[in-house]
Order: C-alpha cells, then structure tokens, then sequence
C-alpha cells in the first residue's frame, strides 16, 4: 500500500525497486486499466532506440551492455 502525497507522487518500496533493477532516472510506462493503475518497466532494448544509426548494430550493443554492466556493477 502506498500513499499519494499532495504533488500526485507515490513512493515505490525498497523491495520492488531492488526486484526490478529500478534506479533513480529509471523510466516507468503508465497506463490506467478500468480503475487500475499499471506501472511497467522500460524494456532494456528501447533505450538503444535510435543507438546505433550510421553504425555497426552488435558494436553498438556490445558497447550499450558494457556500460549497463559497469553501472551495475558500480552499484552498492
């Protein structure tokens, strides 16, 4: 259960955000369902939208894992 501040702004648990890799800049889709509210997780491939134009795809998908790894990584 959560509570909707005065702004219109939730807090989402520890627990979901570390279950699903969520970190701060992390971009949620939100769509509205009958009287439902789904908050879904950008799929990984939508951030190289647009990446490797004028590029060799893999090189460009290699380089895109490689940092995602070392931001993870890096993470405490």
């Amino acid at each position: 259960m959560v509570t909707v501040s005065s702004k219109g702004q939730i807090a989402i648990p520890k627990a979901v955000r570390d279950a699903l890799n969520l970190s701060e800049g992390a971009k949620l889709r939100v769509e509205l369902r009958g009287q439902q509210i789904i908050l879904s997780k950008e799929p990984g491939w939508k951030k190289l939208e647009g990446a490797a134009a004028g590029t060799d795809l893999i090189k460009a998908f290699a380089a895109h894992k490689k940092r995602e790894r070392a931001r993870e990584d890096s993470r405490p």
